[in-house]
């Protein structure tokens, strides 16, 4: 197994081809005729890596490699012809909550989110209660932090906060979406990404944002599109019978990491912070179980926050960040599921654990805490 971080050897080799010679060299072995693994860091800053991979791959060599880099967008942009077919992509997503734990050494249950069993989390419930101070503690630094793994690197919220907008928010905005987009007006895109992160969570329509950013529409559905494909946002469309129904109605807006969101706007509110946290965890879940997953949510005379639909199952969740929900706050989740005919909906609270049946109808209301860590 050989690892090669890519940019510590600019200047130093000329090709993929130089690590693979150097190798046999070294050891002897050479790794066309036998099993070996490459592990090769920021692949993209390699010229014509894909055709030197395809040229491996194509004489049916032994070795294998598994590439990685920053830039999601140039890695799809270069593979996108050479390596068709010949190549398989991995999101590797921001820690999740229960990642996020984990980097802190505590050790967490093995339930997951079962839409079909709430017992088992009545039972997941009662086993955590005990260490609730704990966790709800690192839910709040995660909501500040992020998922980014290198804040353990650094544990100081304001070299953080400056390391997360002028490192992470600079690489993917000028290299993975200026760069390869050959984005005209870089200032324009910026202006409209930190005031995206201010509107996360709410509904928008193409009209409005222009409108607000003074940006004609076209720009900023083109601007959507760079910011979706690099995963720095993401959009929902209104739950709708037809495709085309949903095109007309407004959209809602999911800014993909919070901690980078916190940082370029200095928001506080983690009613927010909840819903847009919970919304990409639900959104890598579907993925998990429908490769093309889309997030949705509902709106008719009331609304639902977010609504889960796999193609299995469709479940709507609804997000309230208080201490006592009232009726009221369910209006949209009843009206939904007497709609859809649906037997099963969600609470998101932030401390409540219960669930209510009328008939056929469950409601299940659980703390955000509990929630994330079994999703």
């Amino acid at each position: 197994m050989v690892y090669a971080k890519m940019d510590d050897l600019i200047g130093k080799i000329d090709s993929i081809h130089d690590i693979l010679n150097t190798y046999h060299e070294i050891t002897g072995i050479d790794p066309t005729n036998v099993s070996t693994y490459f592990f090769l860091d920021e692949i993209h800053v390699m010229k014509e890596w894909q055709l030197q991979l395809k040229y491996y791959i194509d004489a049916h060599a032994k070795c294998r490699f598994i590439i990685s880099g920053s830039s999601k967008t140039l890695l799809y942009l270069d593979a996108s012809e050479s390596l068709a077919g010949r190549i398989r992509f991995i999101d590797v997503f921001p820690l999740t909550f229960r990642e996020y734990l984990e980097f802190n050494n505590i050790e967490m249950p093995q339930e997951r989110l079962d839409f079909d069993n709430f017992e088992d989390m009545e039972k997941a419930y009662h086993n955590l209660i005990t260490d609730k101070q704990s966790i709800q503690y690192f839910l709040n630094q995660y909501f500040d932090t992020g998922g980014y793994p290198e804040w353990f690197k650094i544990k100081d919220m304001r070299q953080w906060q400056r390391t997360i907008v002028e490192d992470y928010f600079a690489l993917i905005l000028f290299r993975d979406i200026v760069s390869v987009f050959k984005v005209k007006d870089p200032i324009i895109l910026e202006k409209m990404v930190r005031d995206i992160a201010a509107i996360s969570t709410n509904r928008f329509t193409y009209k409005g944002l222009s409108e607000r950013l003074d940006i004609d529409r076209e720009t900023i559905k083109l601007y959507l599109y760079y910011l979706q494909s690099s995963m720095m946002v993401f959009i929902a469309d209104v739950y709708a019978p037809s495709q085309k129904a949903a095109e007309k109605r407004a959209k809602k807006l999911y800014f993909w990491e919070e901690g980078l969101r916190r940082a370029l706007t200095l928001d506080r509110d983690d009613g927010k912070a909840a819903e847009n946290v919970l919304a990409w965890h639900l959104i890598r879940k579907g993925r998990e179980s429908k490769p093309f997953f889309d997030p949705y949510y509902w709106r008719n005379k009331h609304e639902v926050d977010f609504v889960y639909d796999d193609s299995k199952k469709v479940i709507p969740v609804e997000v309230k960040y208080r201490e006592h929900p009232t009726n009221s706050d369910l209006k949209g989740l009843l009206e939904f599921m007497e709609i859809e005919g649906l037997k099963t909906g969600i609470v998101v609270t932030k401390d409540i654990f219960k669930i209510e049946e009328d008939g056929e109808r469950r409601i299940l209301f659980i703390p955000v805490w509990l929630f994330l860590l079994l999703i």
